[in-house]
């Protein structure tokens, strides 16, 4: 694809291996503890593993994954709107395919930096805390089938995204308007 700009990772077989590894973690921990059954040891593997894969890891996938390209035709991202989504991205992520929304089709969209949102668990409001390393910041996409909300934080080798590159974004994304 030409002129095009690529932002978060996309999703690979850590999350999966990452499971596998704590599974086996648990099962030695409890095999240590309990020598004399190795059926218990096999099940708190396997539900370890289960609940790293199915739950922690799809909850917290948004945060290390979602990788979405830009270019001059419209926009390519990984769909993981739905909790199946996200948990068959983990399992088969050589599967995963992007969805397409192609400029014409952008009726708005906002750039939002993680110091102007508002903690809403706040009766008084406030910003978010920052995180450690980097700001959030957002790009929401709204079109006809609805809102897509894609992670401008960093680019697809971790790093912190530049303002320069936000700025080819709105670029590319105001030249659609026209």
């Amino acid at each position: 694809m030409e002129n095009e700009l690529r932002f978060a990772k996309k999703i690979s077989f850590k999350p999966l291996l990452g499971s596998i590894f704590f599974g086996i973690a648990v099962s030695v921990v409890v095999i240590s503890i309990f020598p004399n059954e190795p059926l218990m040891s096999i099940l708190c593997g396997i539900v370890g593993f289960l609940i790293d894969s199915m739950l922690i890891y799809p909850w917290s996938l948004k945060h290390f994954y979602g990788g979405w390209t830009i270019t001059t035709k419209g926009i390519y991202y990984v769909d993981d709107g739905t909790w199946n989504k996200k948990v068959r991205l983990i399992y088969l992520p050589f599967l995963q395919q992007d969805k397409f929304i192609p400029l014409s089709e952008i009726q708005s969209f906002s750039i939002i930096d993680g110091v102007n949102l508002m903690n809403s668990h706040n009766i008084i409001g406030g910003t978010l805390k920052q995180p450690i390393n980097r700001s959030e910041r957002l790009l929401i996409v709204e079109t006809r089938q609805g809102q897509v909300t894609l992670n401008l934080s960093w680019n697809y080798k971790g790093e912190t995204v530049t303002d320069k590159k936000v700025n080819q974004i709105l670029a590319i994304l105001k030249s659609s308007s026209r």
